[in-house]
């Protein structure tokens, strides 16, 4: 049970940040609330690693952690906050936690892995999830028919890390140190991005929206740990499925904490319900 307990303790960490940030974005921006939670992931993680120092590193694990912390951290984040933006919390973490369907076809392209018919039901459910949250023919629907690419890109960028991670973790199994790497690469490509763009202009601190986004990323750092440690002991699929039900976490915290902000009907609960069992039936059975 210990795999799936942190397994379970990181989607909670992961519905709480992205109610965060959309508290945090009433005042400012998804580019924002990447960076400061990306620097302040740094800052902790980097308090850790000094704490306790890794006890060798190994290049070609150190370069797999880097392309996995640029898929989800960097990515992945930024559209998850764009999603949120547009689109609210239910409807992106519904979305978004179809990501374990994404790491589950992602290794059966590149590790070969057979696919079998619970792949092919979890499939359906996850594209029936997804369809159903897309809602009716409304002229507001046909906007989020364009906006629910922005989560499904999302998805896919952390469905890649998490097959990426792994194969990093079996080289060098160093939790901390790979959440550290993985974190400051996210950093560096970040701010890369914004001044190669000239949009340093776009980050709008202020404490108001600021403390929200400085939370966040505590909670996604504690997230990213348990993460990395789960992966390190157990499976992908079981680690991926488990912290695929972040929406479910994500979902009953908005609607204690943003009262009067989110809309929640009954498309975006089946919807939810749909991409989750989709998500488990293929990576658990």
């Amino acid at each position: 049970m210990y795999v799936e307990l942190l397994s379970l303790f990181t989607a909670l960490c992961y519905g709480a940040s992205a109610v965060l940030a959309r508290m945090g974005m009433r005042d400012s921006n998804p580019m924002t609330g990447a960076m400061v939670g990306t620097l302040v992931q740094v800052v902790l993680l980097s308090g850790l690693i000094m704490a306790v120092p890794p006890t060798r590193i190994d290049w070609p694990a150190i370069a797999l952690f880097i392309a996995s912390g640029i898929l989800a951290s960097t990515l992945g984040r930024l559209f998850n906050y764009m999603s949120i933006e547009r689109l609210g919390v239910p409807v992106s973490a519904t979305i978004i936690g179809s990501s374990p369907i994404f790491s589950t076809l992602l290794a059966i392209l590149f590790i070969g892995e057979t696919v079998a018919p619970t792949v092919l039901l979890g499939t359906v459910l996850v594209v029936a999830g997804i369809a159903i949250t897309r809602g009716g023919d409304s002229e507001g629907s046909r906007m989020k028919s364009t906006a629910i690419l922005i989560p499904i890109a999302a998805a896919v960028f952390y469905g890649a890390s998490s097959v990426v991670r792994k194969a990093g973790l079996n080289i060098l199994p160093e939790a901390t140190l790979g959440a550290l790497v993985g974190a400051g690469s996210s950093l560096l490509s970040f701010g890369a991005y914004l001044i190669l763009t000239q949009r340093m202009d776009a980050i709008r601190w202020n404490w108001s929206s600021g403390r929200y986004f400085v939370l966040s990323g505590v909670v996604v750092s504690a997230g990213w740990l348990s993460m990395f440690t789960a992966l390190a002991s157990g499976e992908v699929s079981v680690v991926s499925a488990l912290i695929g039900t972040n929406p479910l976490f994500s979902i009953i915290l908005s609607l204690l904490l943003l009262r009067g902000s989110e809309e929640l009907d009954w498309r975006t609960g089946v919807g939810c319900l749909a991409i989750v069992a989709g998500a488990a039936v293929i990576t658990l059975f």
